[in-house]
């Protein structure tokens, strides 16, 4: 089945591994992702102003043209462009006034057809109707946890992985609606439904540091240290993210972090579709393993490949 994607800027850039490995993933299930025709940015953070409401109008048009293409539902797997898609979503629907502004401003907006070139401005109006799904929610809710199971080819024998949420999946609870804010399941329900531990800790829902890592970037050291330490200290053998800016200052920090706070010696980071894939049988050269900061292959290497019989 085809499902409209919507892998945002830093996933064509920085956080290759990361669409790659959706990709890849979902092809085992049977899922045949379609970017929306001609996306753009989301903006990469909601607009929180409601005097100049134009920030909504990226995430928008993304969602119009996944309606206008037939699309029910848009997936993507990172938070910051999971959290503006949904939050922007509903605020469209929740509010007649701004719904009536940006469809206005959206309403100008030149299409141009691919075949006779011609170039229309006459949009019809978007009123939400695209359901806006973080790819944990998809897997747990369309998949399902009996069918990814029953496509496992690599038995990871439990290996303690620690799941990070981060900031940006959980709240604020009445618009993200994702999960339970203080006692989340659905990251550790994905990990065990392929095959790991999931290793409970504290920090997994706090913050890494975000942009922080940009003006203050001790600061950002500082938090993505405690959250990794507090991982490790649990057992973990493993971090697994969604976000690519929590990859990068958990990943590529933790030179700084090792000269910083000497107590901590080091943890591999993933992110959570490159555990999906290698469980899948996607092979380790086009997963990207090796290619993090802190090499992440080795963590399978320990663990036996052979196929899993259903």
């Amino acid at each position: 089945m085809k499902l409209h994607y919507y892998p945002g800027c830093t996933l064509k850039e920085k956080a290759v591994a990361l669409d790659i490995s959706t990709r890849e993933a979902m092809k085992r299930l049977d899922v045949e992702l379609v970017e929306p025709e001609g996306w753009t940015c989301c903006g990469a953070e909601y607009p929180l102003t409601e005097e100049k409401i134009v920030g909504l109008a990226a995430p928008i048009r993304v969602l119009r043209q996944v309606r206008d293409e037939g699309g029910e539902v848009l997936v993507t797997t990172c938070s910051f462009c999971f959290a503006v898609l949904k939050r922007a979503n509903k605020a469209l629907r929740d509010d007649p006034l701004k719904r009536k502004r940006i469809n206005a401003f959206l309403r100008d907006d030149i299409q141009i057809d691919p075949l006779t070139k011609a170039r229309t401005t006459d949009f019809e109006d978007y009123n939400g109707e695209v359901q806006v799904l973080h790819l944990l929610e998809y897997l747990r809710d369309r998949v399902g946890t009996p069918k990814i199971k029953s496509r496992l080819k690599r038995d990871l024998k439990g290996l303690a992985v620690a799941p990070y949420y981060g900031c940006r999946l959980l709240r604020p609870q009445e618009e993200m609606a994702f999960d339970e804010p203080d006692a989340p399941r659905v990251f550790e329900d994905f990990l065990e439904a392929v095959g790991c531990s999931a290793v409970d800790y504290a920090f997994k829902q706090e913050c890494c540091g975000s942009y922080l890592s940009v003006s203050l970037p001790d600061a950002a050291t500082e938090a993505s240290y405690r959250v990794l330490r507090a991982a490790q200290m649990e057992g973990a053998r493993a971090v697994t993210v969604t976000c690519p800016l929590c990859f990068y200052n958990m990943d590529s920090r933790q030179a700084a972090i090792k000269e910083k706070f000497l107590d901590f010696s080091g943890l591999p980071v993933l992110y959570f579709t490159q555990i999906l894939a290698w469980a899948l049988g996607v092979d380790r050269e086009v997963l990207g393993l090796g290619e993090h900061a802190v090499p992440a292959d080795s963590l399978f290497e320990e663990v036996p490949t052979t196929e899993v019989r259903t």
